[in-house]
């Protein structure tokens, strides 16, 4: 839902207001989790505080680099070959984890990443018009992905983040660089004389409806995401993440005016391949695993919950882990 509403609202009107859309899915994030905190008991968090607001906000600025990338690929190409070749993100986390974790990559695991590579080479191939700055964003997309996704689970093991944690700590650390940004590049004075006439009134109301959407989306994303980082790893996450590929690239077909080719079906059909050949292959390593281990932290010790407004219990908890 996620990428084909944000297919949507930045190929689809006048304006592509990136870092605005961005400012409105972090905001959206932020509000529901609070309200929901006023109503569920399970969802609580640690208060900022600048020890934990140091150590995260490497991570907050790769995850805007990340989305930002991605949005802007998303302006130049059509939904089937980004889907497609962000797949390749998998190979880079992948090799990631190796240098970063020492995780192993298996033969069955080479041959899931051949066909992820032969499924972005199909892609490329089907796609005429050879947009280059399409390709240049989702290069760069690719690498702050992997960057965010590896370095986000190396520091969620060193500050003991809880799933909403990592998701408050997230969205309210990028909220104001997409803010900054959205007025220093995003071009306000157009869009304003724009929908400030009558005849767009209209526009406004889906850009508005649409934004919202996605501002929801962001939010069950943004916690799925921490979880599934942290029961799995990186490289699953990004595979589980390939699995929607199929559905999203036939749902962008019927609904959205991209081109549909037969390139564009059989790249997508062997990336799905290739997530399940993945898929196999991590049970078969479980299998060969001990069982019981668990890579990083389950719950939030009490005494994380008393950290003071300076930081100081905070990084006095993180000397005692380590």
């Amino acid at each position: 839902m996620m990428t084909l509403v944000n297919k949507y609202v930045l190929s689809g009107f006048h304006f592509n207001m990136v870092f605005l859309v961005l400012a409105v899915q972090a905001l959206g994030t932020i509000v529901l989790l609070v309200a929901s905190g006023n109503f569920v008991s399970f969802i609580k968090y640690r208060k900022l505080n600048k020890g934990d607001v140091m150590i995260w906000l490497p991570v907050a600025c790769s995850q805007a680099a990340m989305l930002y990338t991605g949005g802007k690929a998303l302006q130049y190409l059509n939904i089937p070959l980004f889907t497609v070749f962000k797949n390749l993100t998998i190979i880079a986390i992948a090799y990631g984890e190796y240098y970063v974790f020492q995780a192993q990559v298996t033969p069955l695991m080479l041959t899931s990443f051949s066909l992820m590579v032969l499924s972005s080479l199909v892609g490329a191939w089907s796609d005429i018009t050879f947009n280059m700055a399409g390709y240049i964003w989702m290069s760069l997309n690719c690498f702050a992905s992997a960057v965010f996704v590896i370095h986000m689970r190396r520091t969620i093991k060193r500050v003991n983040f809880s799933d909403i944690e990592t998701v408050y700590f997230n969205n309210l650390l990028t909220l104001p660089m997409y803010l900054v940004l959205s007025l220093g590049v995003d071009d306000w004075s157009k869009f304003i004389s724009h929908y400030t006439e009558e005849a767009n009134v209209p526009e406004l109301k889906s850009y508005i409806w649409l934004n919202a959407l996605s501002g929801f989306s962001a939010f069950a994303i943004s916690y799925c995401s921490a979880w599934c980082i942290r029961k799995t790893s990186s490289t699953t996450y990004s595979m589980a993440g390939a699995l929607n590929k199929l559905p999203i690239a036939m749902f962008s077909m019927m609904w959205l005016p991209d081109k549909v080719s037969l390139g564009g079906i059989m790249a997508v059909l062997l990336g799905f391949s290739a997530g399940l050949v993945y898929t196999h292959a991590k049970n078969v390593q479980k299998r060969e695993q001990p069982k019981g281990q668990q890579v990083l932290p389950t719950s939030i010790p009490m005494d994380s919950m008393k950290s003071d407004s300076d930081g100081s219990s905070a990084a006095a908890q993180q000397d005692s882990r380590k």
